[in-house]
């Protein structure tokens, strides 16, 4: 089938944020197959118009009764607001790929990455997750090498981007390096943050949401994993430092083989995170066996977060909901 054959009325709620920028450019990019484009932000950005494909469309406020006609709506917004809308839409026939957390681990809402487990969305199917933007990048690496071998544990920690904490924090940091708004609390600029989120224990919500959102994708409750997670002066891009522990012996050449075969990651020697910002790949480097265990292997994973990590992720559900449902 002819993926342009099929075109549908789309939806696009917090249009003018960072990730939502970045789903209008992919919506280009990728040829996006739509009849009708709906751009939904705050009343602060209603009446701006944005360019995609050529034309001009103006965002608006959030229309309940414009979802009538919209096939496919993606959601860039806060936890709080997708309840809010998609709660006030799901009479209709619109599906809603959602980029926040709020229904991640919900047991009858798939979590999905269409690469791994696209299987769990049916054609009944109204609600999608889109998962945390460090796991997925995280995952896809996994979900390769779970096929070499059995995984025994994980242990991650990441190095996030200030694009990761949303526009406003994107903001607060520029205006940090020009040695502005440096009062209170953050302080990104020049700085690392220890936690992402708050805290339940010793562990905050961004290493929750790993460790929890990589085994329901997986589809492996009892998991072993761990995360440390960090916010770092980084404009874009996320990176993360994976040792990986494997029932057995591993041969380091089959693990480099599964990674090389596997078309949407890339296998370096080294990159980094400029390198990498406004690619649609993952990237894998310093892939090493442990200095004294056989059966263990180190290796740093950076992928651009406001992509991999969430407008791609979404625009693919929607291209295939689009191509096979």
């Amino acid at each position: 089938m002819n993926l342009q054959s099929k075109k549908v009325n789309i939806a696009l709620v917090g249009a003018t944020g960072l990730v939502g920028i970045e789903f209008l450019k992919l919506l280009e990019e990728r040829d996006f197959p739509f009849n009708n484009l709906y751009l939904f932000s705050s009343q602060k950005s209603a009446g701006l118009k944005l360019k995609v494909k050529g034309k001009f469309y103006t965002v608006k406020e959030f229309k309940r009764d414009l979802f009538k006609n919209i096939d496919i709506a993606f959601f860039a917004t806060s936890a709080e607001e997708s309840k809010k809308y998609t709660s006030l839409i799901k009479e209709f026939k619109t599906i809603s790929i959602d980029n926040s957390s709020a229904f991640r681990l919900k047991k009858d809402i798939p979590l999905v990455v269409p690469e791994i487990n696209f299987e769990n969305v049916k054609k009944t199917t109204k609600l999608i997750a889109n998962p945390n933007c460090s796991t997925i990048q995280l995952v896809l690496v996994l979900n390769t090498l779970l096929q070499v071998e059995q995984i025994e544990s994980i242990n991650v920690s990441t190095y996030q981007a200030i694009s990761g904490a949303g526009k406003d924090a994107f903001n607060r940091f520029f205006e940090q390096t020009k040695g502005k708004n440096k009062e209170g609390y953050p302080i990104f600029f020049n700085n690392l943050i220890q936690h992402i989120g708050n805290f339940k224990g010793k562990w905050c919500e961004e290493e929750n949401k790993i460790i929890d959102e990589t085994r329901k994708i997986l589809n492996k409750k009892n998991l072993k994993i761990s995360a440390t997670t960090i916010r770092v002066p980084v404009v874009n891009s996320h990176t993360e430092v994976v040792n990986l522990e494997f029932k057995n012996r591993i041969n380091i050449s089959k693990i480099k083989n599964a990674l090389n075969k596997t078309p949407y990651l890339v296998l370096l020697d080294e990159t980094d995170p400029v390198s990498v910002s406004g690619t649609n790949l993952v990237f894998i480097s310093r892939l090493r066996k442990d200095k004294f265990r056989d059966n263990v292997i180190h290796f740093i994973v950076t992928a651009d977060n406001l992509r991999i990590g969430a407008a791609l992720n979404g625009i693919k559900i929607g291209e295939r909901i689009i191509y096979e449902k």
